[in-house]
């Protein structure tokens, strides 16, 4: 968990609010009725300023003092919150080594800094060379793979024939990493943080179907999350939405309408 103090930047005066991270979902409604009443909070703006971040993550810092969005912050704090001891490596290293600083790139980062290879203790190399192993394949490998696998020769190989960079989290090898873009700095990709029965996509009906530029609520969900994922979407004319579900764990026999998310202003 973590713990971020927001402000306005505009009206230091008007105080600070103290937003847990992930956000509860009984939490939510709260905490955005905290933001808007200091004037910030907007769906789909940066507007809050970020004073203070309490976490165990200290490479977040670098957004201290920089204007942040709360759903974007803590669709980061949930992507995050899910990562093992490694990908706590990953993530902080993979950050430095590319200097990001950005709400956008650091999200964009979680999708993707399970590639590279971060070395914090050089006194197991057999672990290491096992652990790049494992990277530069996707996370996956056989038994038979990693039994045959001299673990010690993989990783001075490793070491001799690759630059690495030192960070303060450990020496990182990107092994050729992009970074990943499935975040636009508007459409959060979808992603189940925890236990809810569908995920309901909103796009324009203008967009091919395959399009990338969704808008996701997870069900069960409060209005006020309905409301600002609408906000979020930027379709102003609920005419112009289009609706469909996607990884629903309804039985199949259940027939799930999802008309009722724009039906006070759509008049259905």
């Amino acid at each position: 968990m973590m713990e971020a103090v927001l402000s306005n930047a505009d009206h230091p005066e008007y105080g600070v609010a103290t937003i847990p991270l992930p956000i509860p979902r009984n939490q939510y409604d709260h905490c955005v009725a905290l933001l808007e009443a200091l004037e910030i909070g907007d769906a789909s703006e940066a507007d809050c300023r970020l004073d203070s971040l309490d976490s165990a993550w200290p490479v977040l810092n670098r957004l201290v003092c920089t204007k942040v969005n709360l759903d974007e912050l803590d669709y980061l704090a949930k992507r995050l919150d899910s990562f093992t001891v490694g990908e706590f490596s990953q993530f902080q290293a993979m950050a430095e080594k590319l200097n990001l600083t950005s709400m956008k790139d650091l999200i964009n980062l979680t999708f993707c800094c399970q590639q590279a290879t971060v070395i914090t203790d050089f006194t197991n190399l057999k672990e290491v060379g096992r652990d790049h192993y494992m990277n530069i394949h996707g996370g996956c490998a056989s038994m038979e793979e990693l039994e045959q696998l001299d673990g010690v020769e993989t990783a001075v190989l490793l070491i001799e024939g690759n630059e690495g960079t030192i960070t303060r989290y450990g020496v990182v090898y990107d092994n050729g990493m992009q970074l990943s873009q499935l975040f636009d700095g508007k459409h959060l990709p979808c992603y189940h943080y925890e236990a809810d029965m569908t995920a309901v996509g909103i796009s324009s009906r203008w967009e091919p179907e395959n399009s990338r530029n969704v808008t996701w609520i997870y069900l069960p969900a409060s209005k006020g999350q309905i409301e600002r994922a609408v906000q979020r979407s930027g379709i102003a004319d609920p005419k112009d939405m289009r609706l469909f579900i996607a990884d629903s764990s309804f039985p199949e026999e259940v027939d799930v309408h999802p008309c009722w998310l724009c039906a006070s202003q759509a008049g259905c």
